[in-house]
């Protein structure tokens, strides 16, 4: 089967791997382009391995110009890993189950991590499934790594499913139960692999335990353990056998040995019991730590089984772009696992963040949105062409029509002019026809205004101002009241309000019978009468502010103000 090239990006506790693979012209398929970069595992540093991965990432990609799309593995100390069962049920309301086991079994908010399973193994009644999450942080942390570099992420897997795929595409001849020893540097995986299922335990004894044996035994930091572990098992240091380092690996090694072996038969003895699995016939290993020489002869001789290297490329051709591949190979085959598909028709774990899922998905439809666009674009073609010869009609004939309307229209608009003189001529009119009623009103309101002065008699007007309502009025307001607004009023109608006319009016009544002393009582009523009787007149609605004055003898001085009907203005 051909597989598309693909990057695979395997993050380790100390190290990171980016292969690029493609299939051959056989099918094969074949690791084109390796690049390895280490960095301090020290466990007291993990806070830091987010940002040190990705900080490898960003510049492993620049350096080595990867393009395409991208698969990333976890490793084993950031995936939590669950087995469950559940009954068999439909794909479709499988779902809800698992949502509740995953609340269940994930020690953390679902919130603050990204989970997903796949069936493990079918059987009867039941179903096995294996749960896993990661922390979000670390997740996304490495996808932006990557899209920053312009690579698209489609896969993120744990190192074990990579692993185990890595193995059954290498090793299909073998049957019954096999182990896999995934060391690593903060981890291993004890894989349970068969025809049909897996199992994984991760362990927390992994290289760093033998680094950190070294280092309490030395007395040395960490960083110089790790150094002088790698050169004495690698064969590069120039130390003399009998020297106190040299006895300190060796006895970190005979630890680790004793220690591994101890789980490996932990774990064989509960998986057996669970599973009702069969003795496993072989265990093999991988990773960084599996390249302690003494370490499968002792597994063997302690575990009574084979015990075997495993080695990703039995099956895995290598380009000329990476020749130092076989070098590597023990940490190698999480990459090449990340590569290849999962069992057909079978769902695989994928912990890719559900923002880059959901443009990927998007993107898987692209094609076919395409494609049904251009169909219904097809399709639409022959009432386009219809449509664009019915609307080339129809601005002909809109053409023929706005030539007879032509000449309409400059007669609409001259007929327009004359209506805005004669607009014009009648407000003219009307303003001419105003002033001349206002002259007769005017002349009207003295000749009542005299009948009621007569009257009264002994009374006379001094003096009579006109006060008008308008801008010049509009800051301080008449006679004290609120400011008149400049814009004209409306009345309930909607019609603008004539504006009101006020006229300060002030006169003097003589007292004939106390023309030496101060004014009678009856003074006074005579003027209040006088002014009572201002209301009935026809120009006027009311009388304003009367004031008095008798502090001149004989004489009663009197102002007000009176305020003219609208209706006849003066």
């Amino acid at each position: 089967m051909s597989l598309p090239r693909v990057l695979a990006v395997d993050c380790g506790a100390g190290h990171l791997v980016c292969g690029l693979l493609s299939s051959d012209k056989a099918g094969r398929l074949q690791l084109e382009k390796l690049a390895l970069d280490a960095f301090n595992p020290d466990a007291s540093l993990e806070e830091e391995w987010t940002s040190m991965i990705v900080q490898a990432l960003a510049d492993t990609a620049r350096r080595e110009k990867f393009s395409g799309v991208a698969a990333v593995g976890l490793p084993g100390h950031h995936i939590l890993g669950k087995f469950i069962k559940i009954p068999a049920v439909e794909e479709s309301k499988r779902a809800k189950i698992v949502q509740f086991e995953a609340q269940q079994n994930i020690p953390y908010s679902l919130d603050e991590v990204i989970w997903d399973y796949e069936v493990v193994s079918e059987q009867g009644l039941d179903m096995e499934l294996m749960l896993a999450a990661a922390k979000t942080e670390v997740v996304e942390g490495a996808c932006a790594a990557l899209t920053s570099s312009k690579l698209s992420v489609v896969s993120v897997t744990p190192s074990s499913v990579a692993v185990t795929r890595c193995f059954r595409h290498n090793y299909p001849e073998v049957t019954g139960t096999s182990i896999i020893a995934d060391i690593g540097a903060r981890s291993t995986n004890l894989i349970f692999v068969d025809a049909e299922r897996f199992f994984v335990r991760t362990i927390p004894l992994a290289g760093n335990t033998l680094t950190q044996a070294i280092a309490e035994e030395t007395r040395n930091d960490f960083t110089h353990a790790e150094s002088l572990k790698v050169q004495i098992l690698s064969g590069e240091s120039d130390l003399p056998e009998a020297s106190p380092i040299r006895l300190a690996v060796r006895h970190a090694v005979s630890s680790f040995i004793s220690k591994l072996h101890l789980e490996l038969t932990r774990s064989i003895v509960n998986y057996r019991r669970q599973s009702g699995a069969e003795q496993p016939t072989a265990i093999y290993l991988t990773g960084g730590g599996s390249v302690l020489a003494e370490l499968p002869g002792q597994l063997q001789e302690k575990l009574k089984m084979p015990v075997e290297l495993l080695n990703p490329f039995r099956a895995v051709g290598i380009g000329a772009g990476a020749s130092q591949a076989e070098a590597f190979a023990p940490v190698l085959a999480s990459l090449i696992g990340l590569a290849l598909p999962p069992a057909r028709g079978k769902k695989a774990i994928n912990l890719l963040p559900p923002a880059i899922a959901s443009k990927l998905a998007f993107r898987k439809r692209q094609p076919l949105l395409i494609a049904a666009a251009a169909l219904v674009a097809a399709s639409l073609l022959p009432l386009v062409i219809q449509s664009s010869r019915t609307l080339a009609a129809a601005r002909s004939q809109v053409e023929q029509v706005n030539k007879g309307i032509r000449p309409l229209q400059v007669m609409q608009s001259k007929i327009k002019e004359n209506l805005d003189v004669l607009e014009q001529a009648k407000a003219e009119i009307v303003a001419v026809q105003s002033l001349a009623e206002s002259k007769n009103n005017w002349i009207n309101f003295f000749s009542d205004l005299q009948d009621r002065l007569v009257k009264v008699e002994d009374v006379w007007l001094e003096s009579l101002q006109v006060l008008r309502s308008g801008p010049a009025d509009a800051a301080a307001g008449l006679f004290g009241a609120a400011p008149v607004p400049t814009e004209p009023q409306l009345d309930a109608n909607g019609n603008p309000m004539k504006p009101v006319l006020r006229l300060q009016v002030s006169g003097r009544l003589l007292d004939r019978n106390n023309p030496v002393s101060r004014v009678s009582p009856d003074s006074y009523e005579r003027v209040k009468t006088l002014l009572a009787s201002f209301v009935d007149s026809q120009f006027i609605s009311a009388v304003e502010k009367e004031s008095f004055d008798a502090n001149t003898p004989g004489i009663l001085r009197f102002d007000f103000i009176l305020v003219i009907d609208p209706a006849r203005p003066l």
